[in-house]
């Protein structure tokens, strides 16, 4: 008699369906918390590249820099054991990787990022204007400076294969612009807006690749996917005036492209660049988008940031930290780290605001910078900005009137450097619903 196995195939494929549905969950799930964290224009230097005391060649260039180029190494592997031991789910770099671009700089940098994504940490990168076919990349080992390689933008992709471009999701065919999925549900997406120009600061977005950015907002919505996006330049203006003073710090036509962009649904772009700590907030006619600034590792106050994305609420907790405890053999014994950089950007940015003013389009003349300390009252307005949250007190108002009474066109200038328009830029939670910032 043959028996019935009508129940058993029922039962078979209720199984299986069961099965399969929790395979699906599975994947398609999305952590109520996602951590992750964001450093920026870390401009590595490997100390293979160069010996001290530095040469002639090599001292001219830091002189002419802010940026502590020979402790870059150890600032790195200082942060990266915090971001080992924060344990966030991925790291968002967002530009200058490097010096200017050294491929044992990039391969250094690659090595180093691979021993956070060995523990399971995720690790993306954008690449900045000082990374790719950057004919300055130099060692400074002999008597002077001596040309090395650098690498191309398909070396760049192929070094970084373990940092969002081997696994990437998309690639723009236009640019390095590429979109990650480090978290089941949230993308990111790496906008690559450089030029590539020896010397070249500036950066922008080519049709083509706006094209792309925006096509990718169309896939995300569709797909209801959380989309975070960064790249190296700035997407909106920090401070009032930074398009006319520091153009090449911002994308190129940068108030359509922003507008566009939020009101195609970017909500968030985290950028580099300015070597600031600065959150900036554009709007659309109907969207808006926040611009987080994060301070570059190697100019004080060498900040990083760590975000707490909440993807039930759509809600982004920003938090603010410093390097501290590097140890090098340029850090004298009994100076803290955080005293160092600071006194090291206050000497190189005085040394800056002097060229600046005194040369085109500003020519103020010698005796005025030194005798009203020009240099050093810009000098000061930068060094706050960097930091962030910056507040002048009853000195600073002094200096800034001081300024205005050489210059009303720079007087207006540093005033605009000390403004800090909202929201805060250290420690603020973004509602991504309705765009409303709060401080934490």
């Amino acid at each position: 008699m043959k028996k019935n196995v009508f129940p058993y195939l029922c039962c078979l494929l209720c199984i299986l369906f069961l099965t399969n549905c929790k395979s699906v969950d599975n994947v398609k799930s999305v952590p109520e918390t996602v951590k992750f964290m964001v450093i920026s224009d870390i401009h590595y230097f490997d100390p293979s590249l160069f010996t001290l005391p530095a040469n002639a060649d090599f001292q001219l260039y830091l002189a002419a820099d802010r940026k502590l180029i020979i402790e870059s190494s150890a600032i790195l592997k200082n942060v990266l054991a915090t971001v080992m031991t924060e344990k966030p789910d991925f790291l968002l770099v967002t530009g200058d990787l490097t010096k200017d671009g050294e491929k044992v700089d990039h391969l250094a940098v690659a090595a180093l990022f691979k021993t956070l994504s060995d523990l399971g940490i995720k690790v993306l990168v954008i690449p900045g204007n000082h990374d790719v076919n950057n004919t300055a990349a130099m060692s400074y080992t002999g008597t002077s400076a001596t040309s090395i390689a650098n690498v191309s933008p398909a070396e760049f992709a192929s070094i970084y294969g373990n940092c969002g471009y081997g696994n990437a999701v998309e690639r723009d065919p236009n640019s390095l612009s590429y979109v990650s999925e480090p978290v089941n549900g949230v993308w990111v997406m790496g906008i690559d807006a450089c030029h590539y120009a020896p010397s070249e600061t500036a950066g922008s977005m080519s049709a083509t690749t706006l094209a792309w950015v925006k096509s990718i907002i169309t896939k995300a919505k569709n797909q209801n996917k959380i989309l975070l996006s960064m790249m190296h330049h700035g997407m909106v203006e920090h401070f009032t005036g930074q398009s006319t003073m520091f153009s090449e710090y911002l994308i190129s036509d940068w108030k359509n492209v922003s507008t566009m962009l939020a009101d195609s649904g970017m909500n968030v772009v985290f950028t580099g660049h300015f070597h600031a700590q600065d959150i900036a907030k554009g709007t659309g006619t109907k969207g808006y988008i926040y611009d987080v600034e994060t301070g570059s590792t190697v100019t004080a106050p060498c900040p990083y940031r760590t975000m707490t994305l909440n993807t039930l609420n759509k809600t982004l907790k920003i938090t603010s930290g410093k390097i501290d405890g590097v140890t090098y053999s340029t850090i004298p014994a009994g100076t803290t780290f955080q005293a160092y950089a600071k006194n090291y950007l206050s000497s190189g940015m005085r040394v800056i605001s002097y060229y600046m003013l005194n040369g085109a389009p500003y020519n103020v003349p010698a005796a005025a910078i030194t005798g009203y300390k020009l240099d050093s009252i810009f000098a000061n307005a930068f060094i706050a900005h960097y930091a962030g949250d910056e507040t002048p007190g009853a000195t600073d108002n002094a200096n800034i009137q001081t300024v205005k009474a050489v210059s009303a066109t720079l007087g207006g200038a540093i005033q605009n450097v000390w403004t800090d328009p909202a929201p805060k830029d250290n420690n603020i939670t973004i509602d991504l619903k309705t765009g409303v910032a709060t401080n934490n």
